[in-house]
Parts: C-alpha cells; structure tokens; sequence
C-alpha cells in the first residue's frame, strides 16, 4: 500500500479515540516503512528490478510479522510507561501492525514470519496488479476519510496523492532504470512520499479536528 493510504489508517486510529494527538498515529502507520528506508541505506534490506517489475526481495527486519509485533511491543512500552498515556501507547501499537498487515495484502510474497525463517512468505500479490491495486488503495483511502467524516479538503488530499501513484504504480520497463541505476533512490521517493502525505493528512485531518472542537465548545 502507499504512503497515502497507510497516512489514511491513522485516520481510522484518530475516530476511535479523537483526544489522541493525530501527528503520533501517522508516525506509527509509517514507522515500518521508515525502518524500511533506513535498513536500505544501511545495506541491511534490498530490492531489485527484474522482470520489468521492482521486488522487495529481502525486507525481513522491517517488513516481517515477528519484527512488526516486537516494534508493536517496544512502541506500547515506551509511550504507556515513559509518557503514561496507555490509550496512545495501544493506538500507536495497533498502527504499527496494521502496516504489516495491510502490506501482507498488497505485497507478492515477501513478508516473513521472522527475520530467522526464510519460509513461509506471505503476500497476496494484488501489487502485481496496479489496475486492480489503484482501485482497491483507492476505495480503502476514500473509505477512511468517510469513517473519520473528515474536510472536504481532506477528501481531496486523498484523492490527488492517490492519483499521482498511478503512474508509479503503472511504471514497468524502462521507466525503472533509473532505480536501477541509482538503488538510492527509490527509498528517498519512499521517504518523501511518508514526509509529504504526514504534512497534508495532518494539516487538513487537524483542521476539521479542530473546528469540531469549537462547534463542541
């Protein structure tokens, strides 16, 4: 799934518990991708293009199920006892494995139960897909802003950043070899996605966050 749409799931996370500070459940949504990128530029993880397609071919520090539950743990722990907030410490748990699970329906099979068994991988492949994979991100965006009952502006900010990932999603051949070429730059694309969408979700999800605040007032 991309950025846009993981940004989205925070959403889901704010409804439930509007008191919690929103920019905290984007950072947990995206905080496996974020290790995704570091563990790329420290040589730890690795993809590869063949086939016309890009493949996560190695992810399992970031991306796995054993290591999304132990970052799920180690989040939990640190917020419920350093900063004694147990309703953010379970809301930033909860985004942390959502990532993985999300990702187990949209990746090939590239997912490990943990970093130490090569075996099974799990991933049903709708990536493969980008028709099918566009519509479903899609619906799944539009679905989170409807349950948050967010800003028309919102609603927007969903739909633009969705429809500029077609092209990425569609990119198949030639239109990869610069990721080929330069292998750093797909993870500060990665990376620049999770900054940018943070900022819009946060700026326009607050507002309305905000304006329903003084309506209660």
């Amino acid at each position: 799934m991309y950025a846009i749409n993981h940004a989205a799931t925070a959403l889901l996370l704010k409804k439930k518990e509007p008191k919690l500070p929103l920019f905290p459940l984007l950072v947990s949504v995206q905080l496996v991708e974020v290790l995704w990128v570091l563990f790329n530029y420290l040589g730890w993880e690795h993809f590869s293009i063949s086939g016309g397609s890009v493949h996560l071919d190695y992810l399992p520090y970031s991306h796995s199920i054993f290591s999304g539950v132990v970052a799920a743990a180690l989040s939990f722990c640190v917020i419920n006892w350093g900063y004694k907030n147990r309703k953010l410490a379970i809301a930033f748990a909860i985004g942390v494995v959502s990532h993985v699970i999300i990702d187990m329906v949209f990746h090939e099979k590239d997912i490990q139960l943990s970093p130490f068994s090569v075996t099974p991988v799990l991933g049903f492949g709708i990536i493969d897909h980008p028709v099918l994979n566009f519509i479903i991100e899609f619906a799944y965006g539009i679905f989170c802003w409807w349950y948050f009952k967010g800003s028309r502006a919102l609603l927007w900010v969903i739909i633009v950043f969705n429809v500029i990932d077609l092209p990425i999603m569609l990119a198949h051949g030639d239109a990869l070899t610069p990721f080929m070429h330069y292998p750093f730059l797909l993870p500060a694309v990665i990376l620049f996605q999770i900054l940018i969408t943070w900022y819009f979700v946060y700026r326009y999800a607050s507002l309305r966050s905000e304006a329903r605040q003084a309506i209660n007032n």
